[in-house]
């Protein structure tokens, strides 16, 4: 990963950097481990919250799309989607939920990537996940498959993923506490990594 930067998503060295961290061996090496990491936490039990429940394999996504790039987080997340369903499949297969996986490391990786790590950029980064991606993206999804009115669908979905924004917030913020001083002092982050957290 490459340090902090003020460089705008619309800078074509952001996208030149991106892409170039597809192609670093020690990115793959570390998007494999994060695959095995969400796979893990995925086996955690899920915290029920009100009428929906929180799994714990998203912060695995959040660190890998930090790390490695747009690019190759959107990799990682159809690679990580189809070997989920493999490994603990429910229900049948439907490659959007796989596009929203690939989504959602994009609305990560756009929010992390070169970025410092502030408070405010979890909450941003899980507000967009859970409204756009798995609301409104998901409720299509649900619509395609079971039928049905999308607006439907979507007030259900939005309700719950609401509830979840600031669980999640929480414990991202306290995920990337962990990690990344120990990833930063590995060199997987640059001399900067200690200095990703900062916050809001």
């Amino acid at each position: 990963m490459n340090a902090p930067t003020k460089e705008t998503l619309f800078h074509r060295s952001y996208w030149r950097a991106a892409v170039a961290d597809l192609y670093s061996t020690r990115n793959l090496v570390f998007a494999a481990l994060m695959v095995a990491m969400a796979r893990v936490l995925a086996l955690i039990p899920s915290i029920p919250i009100a009428h929906t429940k929180l799994s714990f394999s998203f912060p695995a996504r959040a660190m890998c799309a930090l790390v490695c790039g747009p690019v190759a987080g959107m990799a990682y997340g159809f690679v990580e989607d189809i070997l989920s369903f493999i490994l603990q499949p429910t229900g049948e297969f439907f490659f959007g939920y796989t596009i929203s996986t690939m989504a959602g490391m994009l609305v990560y990786a756009l929010c992390f990537y070169r970025r410092r790590v502030t408070v405010a950029r979890i909450v941003v980064s899980n507000v967009l996940v859970n409204i756009f991606v798995n609301a409104m993206m998901g409720s299509l999804w649900t619509m395609m498959i079971r039928g049905g009115g999308y607006w439907g669908w979507f007030s259900v979905s939005l309700s719950k993923n609401l509830l979840t924004i600031v669980p999640k917030s929480v414990l991202l913020y306290f995920f990337f506490q962990a990690l990344l001083p120990v990833l930063g002092r590995v060199g997987v982050l640059g001399k900067e990594g200690n200095d990703l957290i900062r916050a809001w």
